[in-house]
């Protein structure tokens, strides 16, 4: 009796169960069917607030686990990032300036000792009646302009880092020379100078001990010194007879100059610092400094190339630039021609190093990773790997004059006047790169843009480029 009892139970509890399964298909399979019935646009309003819904849910959960797991980068001790921004690039620096305003404060202090020293550019010329300056960077491909007040009305004759070698041509006759920094904002005025110089070369920068400006004379082998605090220049002439210098750098303590064929004058710097007479008189002669006259060979390779130049073209000539780059004094050789229709063109560059010890120039076949910038009175050099951007084993070059030894407010006169006898010329330029290697498979011509003065390269620091540049996407 209970056994039959029990099975009732049973047997009635799994017909309530089959009875409500039967109704839920039964109820899902109409709601289904139903939903074909709701409007279009409902339904994606449906589906909008469901997708939104799950979206701020997974992005609530993706913030949680950031907050839970992602460090404080601007809490990084400042030891710690200045050792990783050591080991990187000038562009991963940039990148990493802009993570948080912690890293760009650190970054972004001005000239800390372990900083590079900068950033390569080109000012433009023919701007000397303007409050700001064009700027171009080349390596990044951007144009800019930079605020230049107290450079208006003046002339830029060269650069070396950061620093602009800023000239006012006063009457033809005397020039007023100052050295302006544009980022730091600094500025140092150097006693007025007759205009017969065509270069001036500092021996680096104007806080350092010994700093001498030197001026070459751009019709004698005549120099003229100034030193910090001096309240005018001394002239030095004790040299052998021959044509103006044609180019001079400063290189491991001394000024090298470059005489008639490939031979190098060597002045000490230190003993121009001792030598200088601090007087009040205007151009006084400078007491015996010491100097050293190299003569140095002349490669066989360039009296072949030479030769064979001259050879297909006699118009070619060769204008020459003294570089120091990784403690090593260069040469650097350009061949030029001016063309029929008023454009200097540019066939081939070589770069020869100077051995002090057989006081021989030896042909360089390869730069390695340095690049060079040549220029009136700005040139340098740059590691591609350290900038993390350029063409390695490359010169890079301006549109520089013929002659050497002269100035952008000597030839004023001449600006436009090739369009307005109409040489209008399209194909060219005012800046281009060289590649060393690649002049047998590639034959190279730059046709140079003789009717505007030259562009100058200077170096903007790296500090002003993490606060003010925004974060270079390289190739």
């Amino acid at each position: 009796m209970r056994s039959l009892l029990f099975e009732a139970i049973i047997t009635k509890i799994a017909a309530k169960r089959m009875k409500r399964r039967y109704k839920k298909r039964h109820l899902t399979k109409k709601y289904y069917e139903d939903l074909s019935c709701i409007p279009s646009l409902l339904l994606e309003t449906i589906r909008r607030r469901f997708n939104a819904k799950c979206s701020k849910k997974i992005h609530k959960r993706k913030s949680k686990l950031e907050k839970k797991y992602c460090a404080d980068w601007s809490s990084l001790p400042r030891e710690i990032l200045e050792m990783i921004a050591e080991k990187l690039t000038f562009i991963d620096c940039l990148s990493i300036s802009k993570v948080c305003m912690s890293w760009n404060s650190i970054l972004g202090e001005e000239l800390p000792s372990w900083q590079r020293h900068g950033f390569p550019c080109l000012l433009v010329s023919g701007q000397q009646n303007k409050e700001t300056r064009t700027c171009i960077s080349i390596l990044e491909n951007r144009v800019w302009e930079l605020e230049l007040a107290d450079a208006c009305g003046k002339y830029c004759w060269g650069s070396f880092r950061g620093w602009l070698i800023m000239v006012k041509n006063l009457d033809n006759f005397y020039l007023e020379v100052n050295l302006l920094n544009p980022f730091s904002g600094s500025q140092i005025s150097l006693p007025s100078v007759w205009n017969f110089y065509h270069k001036m070369v500092p021996s680096g920068l104007p806080s350092e001990n010994n700093f001498v400006c030197m001026l070459l004379h751009s019709q004698r082998r005549e120099l003229a010194f100034w030193v910090t605090g001096a309240n005018s220049w001394r002239k030095h002439s004790d040299f052998l007879s021959g044509e103006p210098f044609e180019d001079a750098v400063f290189c491991n303590g001394s000024f090298y100059l470059l005489a008639d064929g490939f031979n190098i004058w060597q002045i000490d710097v230190q003993s121009i610092y001792s030598s200088i007479n601090k007087g009040n008189d205007d151009f006084g002669t400078l007491p015996k400094i010491e100097t050293q006259f190299l003569e140095v060979k002349r490669p066989e390779i360039f009296e072949l190339q030479e030769r064979r130049m001259l050879q297909n073209r006699h118009t070619n000539k060769i204008l020459r630039y003294l570089v120091e780059s990784c403690g090593e004094l260069l040469l650097v050789c350009r061949y030029f021609s001016p063309d029929q229709d008023a454009v200097l063109e540019t066939q081939k560059f070589e770069v020869y190093a100077l051995d002090f010890c057989q006081l021989s120039w030896k042909k360089v076949e390869d730069l390695g990773d340095q690049m060079l910038f040549l220029g009136k009175c700005c040139s340098t050099s740059f590691s591609a790997k350290e900038l993390g951007v350029g063409i390695q084993n490359s010169i890079y070059f301006c549109n520089d004059p013929t002659i050497p030894w002269w100035n952008e407010w000597d030839s004023d006169h001449l600006k436009g006047i090739l369009s307005r006898l109409g040489f209008n010329r399209t194909d060219v330029n005012n800046w281009g790169i060289f590649t060393l290697g690649n002049e047998d498979s590639e034959p190279f011509c730059f046709h140079g843009d003789i009717d505007r003065w030259a562009y100058t390269w200077f170096t903007v620091p790296s500090w002003w480029c993490y606060r003010n540049i925004p974060p270079i996407r390289s190739n």
